[in-house]
C-alpha cells in the first residue's frame, strides 16, 4: 500500500498551505521567501519597527502583509499600555466620550439643516457596516 495516512488523497504535487502567500520572487526557493523579505516580516511584529517594512517594502506582498498585521498589533499594544495605568485609562475614555458627544451634536446640527455631512471617522465606520 503506497498511500500514506497523511496524504488525504492529494496528488504528488505540493499544494500550498492554507493561508500561505505564494508570492515568490525569481530565484527564491519554492515555498520560502528571501532572507531580506523574511527579516522584514519579522521586523513587522516588533513595536515601532513595523513602520519600516510598511513604508520601505510597500510593493512586496509578503512583507506588506506582515507589516499590516504588525501595525494592528502595535496599536493594540498601545491601547493595552494605556489601560495598564488607571488614571490614563480614565482620561482615555473621557476623551472618547467627549468626542462622541461632540460628533452627536454635529450630527444633530447637520440633520436639522437637512445636510448629509459625513462625520470624520464615524462616517467611514458606518459605511463598513453591512445591514
Amino acid at each position: 500500500m503506497t498511500d500514506s495516512f497523511f496524504d488525504h488523497g492529494q496528488s504528488d504535487e505540493q499544494q500550498p498551505e492554507q493561508g500561505a502567500i505564494p508570492d515568490l520572487e525569481a530565484g527564491e526557493e519554492a515555498g520560502r521567501p528571501s532572507e531580506e523579505r523574511r527579516m522584514a516580516a519579522v521586523m513587522a511584529y516588533i513595536p515601532f519597527l513595523c513602520f519600516v517594512p510598511l513604508i520601505k517594502m510597500r510593493d512586496d506582498k509578503y512583507a506588506y502583509f506582515h507589516a499590516r498585521q504588525g501595525l494592528v498589533l502595535f496599536f493594540l499594544e498601545i491601547i493595552a499600555f494605556v489601560f495598564s495605568f488607571p488614571h490614563l485609562s480614565q482620561l482615555f475614555w473621557t476623551a472618547i466620550i467627549i468626542g462622541c458627544i461632540g460628533a452627536a451634536v454635529a450630527g444633530i446640527f447637520f440633520a436639522i439643516q437637512g445636510k448629509m455631512h459625513r462625520i470624520p471617522l464615524v462616517g467611514d465606520l458606518a459605511d463598513k457596516l453591512r445591514m
